[in-house]
């Protein structure tokens, strides 16, 4: 294992510059090739212009994933059940773990659209009608009739209880003995050494591919529950077909998980392109073991069962804690800021420096704002925990009143 150091360049800008460089490279330059030399300032004049370093070929970093048909044309196979589930299930570094390759966009595609037939046909109607069964024999019909709108959120809360959980165990049985989770085995710095070399295995690849789907699909769900939209008169309305309001089902922190959720979908997509797989699985597995006690103790709460909302509410703080206070900021930012100059060291300093400068500075930004966002949540569950306490009462802030009508009955608190 190198620990080497290495001299940073001096003259090369800071990393969200070269940033900017590589995306109006990626972006504009194979069609604008000359794009610097309009730039007023000589900010595009090198050698001392802040835009004049050269970042693309970024990708160049890293071999082709072979696609399902170049699969097929090295193995000598036909196309058929068997090939197909060899080169989804069995063989690893496929461009199925390259989520911006042609082959990975099509399934996220259709396994999108697939997931959402199932949950809204079948897991969804079923956990609806368990949350009828239960606020029928806890509260009875009057409280039913009257939070129609909490029964779907019971559903979806019991759908994303079923997904964290099962992500979570699977991610703790397959991470286990990973090295990057084990000090004793290199810990957090084989996240980088060996890079761009690092084979994506087949539970990669689904872990991320799983990620990527049920993200993608609960950022459509969250629009489809908080927004509502309605056709209206152009002629009076200054030729504004549509209006764009605030559903019943809206969540009080929509904003707050809109921002979550584009961020998270960006870290998954990013990650993936640039074969940062590890960093990014450790981030997920990290929340998704913390989303387990929320999603109980919002279950818990949309029924008002009191004892149990506390028990699981005390449980969230303690793992919210441990995992996304503690082991986020302290194992896997710290590893981002301190230990990806390793990029530049091994494999003979492949990586260059303005390439690992621009990388450096977007993960580290996603990171960061996820971070930001842990905090803004963790301020929202002192302020429950305190309503908890002072007045007994077990309110989620993160739901809008509108959306939490009480029947006329008095609830019963267990």
């Amino acid at each position: 294992m190198t620990t080497s150091t290495i001299e940073k360049d001096s003259s090369i800008p800071p990393g969200p510059i070269l940033f900017i460089t590589m995306v109006t490279d990626m972006l504009i330059g194979y069609v604008f090739p000359e794009w610097r030399s309009w730039l007023p300032f000589n900010l595009g004049t090198p050698p001392s212009g802040l835009f004049s370093h050269d970042v693309s070929g970024v990708l160049n970093y890293f071999r082709p994933l072979p696609s399902y048909r170049e699969y097929l044309q090295s193995s000598s196979q036909g196309i058929n059940f068997q090939s197909l589930q060899s080169y989804a299930f069995s063989t690893p570094s496929t461009a199925l773990g390259d989520l911006s390759s042609p082959t990975a966009i099509m399934t996220v595609f259709v396994l999108v659209l697939f997931f959402r037939k199932i949950k809204y046909s079948f897991i969804l109607p079923t956990f609806t009608a368990r949350g009828l069964e239960i606020g029928m024999s806890t509260h009875g019909k009057g409280w039913v009739i009257d939070n129609q709108e909490r029964i779907v959120k019971f559903a979806e809360y019991c759908l994303r209880l079923m997904y964290h959980f099962t992500i979570s165990a699977f991610g703790i049985y397959y991470f286990w003995d990973k090295p990057w989770w084990n000090p004793e085995k290199g810990g957090t710095k084989t996240l980088f050494i060996g890079f761009p070399e690092h084979t994506i295995d087949v539970g990669m690849i689904w872990y991320y591919l799983v990620q990527c789907i049920y993200n993608i699909e609960a950022l459509v769900s969250l629009l489809e529950l908080s927004l509502e939209i309605k056709l209206q008169n152009p002629l009076t309305h200054y030729g504004i077909p549509l209006r764009v309001g605030w559903s019943k089902t809206c969540r009080g922190d929509v904003r707050e998980m809109f921002i979550h959720h584009v961020i998270t979908n960006m870290l998954i997509l990013i990650s993936s392109t640039f074969r940062f797989t590890r960093i990014g699985s450790m981030v997920f597995l990290v929340h998704d073991i913390s989303d387990v006690p929320v999603d109980l103790s919002k279950l818990a709460n949309f029924l008002k069962w009191k004892k149990t909302t506390i028990s699981f509410f005390v449980t969230m703080i303690i793992v919210w804690l441990g995992t996304r206070m503690i082991i986020f900021p302290s194992v896997i930012v710290r590893s981002v800021f301190m230990e990806t100059k390793l990029l530049m060291i091994e494999n003979g300093g492949i990586v260059k420096q303005v390439h690992h400068d621009a990388w450096k500075v977007v993960i580290a930004g996603l990171l960061i704002g996820i971070l930001a966002l842990q905090f803004l949540w963790f301020g929202m569950m002192i302020k429950i925990g305190y309503v908890l306490v002072s007045k007994g009462e077990t309110h989620d802030l993160t739901e809008h009143k509108q959306g939490e009508k009480e029947g006329g009955e008095k609830l019963k608190k267990k």
